[in-house]
């Protein structure tokens, strides 16, 4: 017996030895692809692909989705760049600027594409970087200043709008958040025509970090909201008020809606999809107020029409609120219902419901078969006792 245990000890040693062994080789080889896989994905000086793309061509633009080891971004370039795109097999095609040569390898079918590319950077457009004081120009880095068509005329043009000297910092915040000139010329026309002066490049990095454009700030200038702060333009992006979520509301008769108004309903998640909602119910017009204050307290369509649906037709939106707050739903009153008490009027179910009177708790004293137990008011006056 005393051989028995001593061999199947030894096996499980030896088992347990193997499984080791080859869950290290194992873990090893998977760790070797991974880094293969990441070096075939990132070794931009052997002029291996980064990674993959896919596109969709509009009228004279190209969308373009890229997708690297641990990253995927979307551009849009004017399609003139591209020359002829392989449509039907596949093909290359190049996109060159200053900054380097991205060549694509893929095909089109119609105006949808897919394929892989590569990025070579300009190591001469590189060091006039250098010479011009930026430093940590990785490839990430270059990636992001050729998408931006970060050249030397761009530095001329920020010169000339009252940008001559721009940090290391904003030259990458200015790559990283695609601020080409496009984009600055419409936040520039933006600050020249609607007096908002001479803003930072700080400024406009976090607009565009943000996401406000000058088109978000214009539209509300269109709807008769003039001369506010740009950093309110801020505060309305954040919160996802827009000038549309305005015109809505106004569309339905609340013209003196203001801008603060607008965040309020927002952040208490008045929509004007909600009160229309409520108003198809029969309820008439709501005032904002009181369609905030609904939302507050949680009352929504469907709770209200709940409540309808076991014949309360007539609630009102302020019984509906206090039901709410005291915690009475449909569910509650079916089951007290379905315990006989059919007449169940919604102040006595709030009663029962103040008096911590649950369902399961007039079922438990139900089933203890006490005669003088009878009516709600037993119930309620029985719990008051702590039974």
């Amino acid at each position: 017996m005393k051989k028995i245990i001593i061999t199947c000890l030894s096996v499980m040693v030896l088992v347990t030895a193997f499984s080791n062994n080859l869950f290290a080789q194992q873990k090893a080889k998977t760790e070797k692809k991974e880094k293969n896989d990441d070096e075939d994905n990132w070794n931009f000086n052997n002029n291996r692909a980064p990674g993959t793309w896919d596109a969709v061509v509009k009228d004279d633009q190209i969308n373009i989705q890229f997708y690297g080891a641990h990253w995927s971004s979307g551009r849009d370039f004017p399609l003139p760049e591209f020359g002829t795109l392989p449509n039907g097999k596949i093909g290359e095609f190049n996109l060159n600027r200053e900054a380097g040569k991205m060549t694509f390898k893929g095909v089109f079918e119609s105006q949808f594409g897919h394929g892989s590319y590569q990025f070579v950077e300009n190591t001469q457009f590189k060091a006039y970087l250098e010479q011009r004081g930026y430093k940590n120009l990785d490839d990430q880095l270059m990636l992001d200043v050729f998408f931006t068509d970060i050249n030397k005329a761009y530095f001329d043009y920020m010169k000339a709008n009252g940008y001559a000297n721009i940090t290391n910092d904003q030259f990458k915040d200015l790559a990283e958040q695609n601020l080409n000139r496009k984009k600055l010329a419409e936040y520039f026309d933006l600050f020249k025509t609607e007096g908002y002066g001479h803003q930072s490049i700080d400024k406009i990095v976090e607009l565009r970090e943000h996401g406000v454009s000058a088109r978000f700030v214009s539209d509300f200038h269109q709807i008769g909201f003039k001369n506010f702060p740009l950093d309110k333009a801020l505060e309305l992006r954040d919160h996802g008020v827009s000038a549309k979520y305005i015109t809505e509301f106004t569309k339905m008769g609340y013209k003196d809606i203001t801008l603060d108004k607008a965040l309020d309903l927002r952040d208490h998640g008045v929509s004007p999809d909600f009160i229309n909602s409520i108003q198809k119910m029969g309820y008439g017009t709501l005032t904002l107020d009181k369609a905030q204050e609904l939302r507050d307290h949680g009352v929504s369509p469907k709770f209200i029409s709940s409540i309808q649906d076991m014949g309360y037709k007539n609630i009102t939106l302020d019984k509906a609120q206090e039901l709410k707050d005291h915690g009475v739903n449909s569910e509650f009153i079916s089951g007290v219902q379905k315990l006989g008490f059919k007449d169940l009027t919604l102040d006595k179910a709030q009663e029962l419901r103040d008096h911590g009177v649950t369902v399961a708790y007039m079922q438990k004293v139900k089933s203890k078969n006490l005669g003088d137990i009878k009516t709600l008011d037993d119930y309620i006056k029985l719990k008051d006792t702590g039974f």
